[in-house]
């Protein structure tokens, strides 16, 4: 008698559009972007504001207190992924949102090495 209800929109099952790959059903995260005294000289309230206009459904997005990157900011935490960026900058929010948060492949070029270290193992 009852019928479990199917995704009809992209709202409910949001697909992204990038060239040459699948999109996958966002999962959901919590994007923090530090607001304290470092991060705000470097312009993390641009950076909060342009997350916000995103809009990525099933993505929380969320001011924080100091994340204790003060020489690195502005500082983004992806969670429950543990994925650190640093020295984000407005532009750089279109890259995070269709490449991880779409794509779950983190942005490279933006990781705080810190925690996500590179080694080069070139001779």
């Amino acid at each position: 008698m009852f019928e479990t209800p199917q995704p009809t929109s992209q709202t409910e099952s949001p697909q992204a559009e990038l060239p040459g790959k699948q999109a996958t059903p966002l999962k959901r995260r919590c994007v923090s972007v530090c607001q304290y005294r470092s991060c705000e000289r470097s312009g993390s309230a641009a950076v909060l504001a342009a997350f916000r206009e995103a809009n990525l459904p099933g993505v929380l997005i969320s001011a924080s207190d100091c994340m204790g990157q003060c020489a690195s900011g502005p500082t983004v935490r992806v969670t429950p992924d543990n994925v650190w960026y640093c020295r984000v900058k407005p532009e750089d929010v279109g890259a995070i949102a269709t490449q991880h948060l779409q794509h779950d492949e983190p942005v490279e070029r933006l990781l705080h090495p810190r925690f996500h270290p590179r080694f080069d193992f070139a001779d």
